[in-house]
């Protein structure tokens, strides 16, 4: 994207593959100019309802319950530019919230800038185009909420800016819009949610970006919890990304160094050890207490344990999962084995193995080499993060034996006796990658200035204004 100038960003809102066939919007009482169907050309409306939907391969609109038009496209755009404000903008009702995730839902969102209706193959495509910094704003205060900290919104808003200037994942090449909504790509709601220290950070960073060692801008990643350690891009895309790296989430000389990187030998410390108690790690509830999430984290997130979490299975739950989400094990009768074959700096599992015997009494072993693949398949939505511990209860255990400490003995017996139950017990909330927002947030919190907390999470990148 141009980096010298400010970006016009089209962003779509609402996605064919959500299988929206009719949508509501209302237009607020600021005059708004609908173009579209021939006797809707230029014509100007305020506190309108706006009813659309698919009719055939064209969009039919109707407006405060009028007659109903047609046209293979419509635009709803103000007749002037305003500044974003709290609610600002055409109000759109029901719009997907987490695609795929564990936290999907329907929200309303208030959008400012031009909006587009199109069609596309299984539902309308609504996209949403405006400058990019009142588009970070939507953002900032989606990822996270806009009553976080000053200093994390700033850092936050320069990560964001830097991500999509940098522009490398390029994953909507064939659809109308250059970025989704959603964590696809980054979190965009539109106003609903802006406070006056969310449109502060954004105009006191303007065109503000992380420039790698190489001059270029920084593909800064983010995720909302790393869990103590952050991942290298290598192990969640297969990339080098230049100024992106691991580090521990804590103060210099902390005692979670230790952890870097987290292995088979020390997993089981890292996720269960006595540190815990009394760690320094940024994004640990020492730093910021679980009860408080609800005032920092984005309106579509939920609470939780995503410092540290665990999930338990009883073998047919897991067998019954593994059948419906991994077409490789369609012919899975009876659960053998389930093991982290290869993980990354962060002890995130980027490959595991799945051992089984099917009715015909064949053993079977299928691997999945991907973490997002790992995280879709091991949970009903989808788990928390790769990073985690795979402990089994088989038929032969003797009751209140502790852990094995061996890793190698961990998921696995001779002969592999029956399966009762798999508990994952894991770390942190996403791929890990780049900036942790419950650290930064927890650095905010501490009273560490947005330079120093993008720094601390890009220590080999630079700071520099664009535009």
């Amino acid at each position: 994207m141009d980096a010298e100038q400010e970006p016009v960003l089209r962003v779509g809102v609402v996605l064919a593959e959500d299988g929206i066939a009719t949508l509501e919007m209302r237009v607020p009482d600021e005059g708004y100019v609908l173009d579209g169907g021939q006797d809707a050309t230029g014509r100007s409306v305020r506190g309108a309802v706006l009813r659309a939907r698919l009719v055939e391969e064209a969009i039919g609109l109707s407006v405060d319950g009028g007659p109903l038009q047609t046209a293979s496209m419509w635009s709803i755009a103000p007749e002037r530019s305003r500044p974003p404000a709290r609610g600002g903008g055409v109000l759109v009702r029901g719009v997907v919230a987490g695609r795929g995730f564990h936290w999907q839902k329907r929200v309303d969102q208030t959008l400012t800038g031009r909006i587009e209706l199109r069609t596309g193959r299984g539902g309308l495509v609504l996209v949403n185009e405006l400058p990019l910094e009142p588009y970070l704003a939507g953002v900032i205060t989606a990822e996270m909420s806009g009553a976080c900290p000053a200093e994390f919104l700033r850092a936050q808003c320069i990560v964001a800016r830097s991500w999509l200037l940098a522009f490398t994942e390029r994953k909507h090449d064939a659809e109308p819009f250059d970025r989704c909504n959603d964590d696809c790509c980054q979190r965009y709601q539109g106003t609903g949610d802006l406070s006056d220290a969310a449109l502060d950070a954004v105009d006191s960073t303007r065109g503000l970006v992380l420039v790698a060692p190489d001059g270029r801008v920084v593909d800064a990643n983010y995720s909302k919890s790393c869990g103590g350690v952050s991942e290298l891009p290598e192990h969640v895309w297969g990339v080098h990304k230049p100024g992106v790296g691991a580090l521990v989430d804590a103060p210099a000389g902390s005692a979670a160094r230790r952890f870097l990187p987290v292995t088979e030998e020390n997993l089981d410390d890292y996720l269960d050890g006595d540190w815990l108690a009394r760690t320094d790690v940024y994004c640990s509830p020492n730093v910021v207490p679980e009860e408080e999430f609800g005032r920092y984290l984005g309106r579509v997130d939920e609470a939780g344990h995503y410092f540290r979490w665990t999930i338990t299975y009883a073998r047919e739950q897991l067998e019954e999962l593994l059948r419906r989400k991994l077409p490789e094990a369609f012919s899975l009768a009876r659960l053998c084995d389930l093991r982290v074959t290869k993980r990354g700096v962060s002890g995130r599992a980027t490959e595991i193995a799945i051992a089984f015997d099917t009715a015909a009494g064949e053993r079977r072993e299928i691997r999945v080499a991907d973490q997002y693949r790992i995280r879709q398949i091991l949970h009903e939505k989808f788990l928390f993060s790769s990073a985690f511990a795979v402990r089994i209860e088989r038929a032969n255990a003797v009751p209140d034996t502790p852990p094995v400490p061996d890793p190698a003995k961990r998921s696995q017996a001779p002969g592999h006796p029956d399966i009762r139950t798999v508990t994952l017990r894991g770390a942190g909330w996403g791929h890990g990658v780049g900036l942790c927002q419950i650290g930064a947030l927890g650095m905010a919190l501490r009273g560490i200035d947005s330079g120093r907390i993008v720094r601390h999470y890009f220590p080999d990148a630079a700071l520099r204004r664009v535009y």
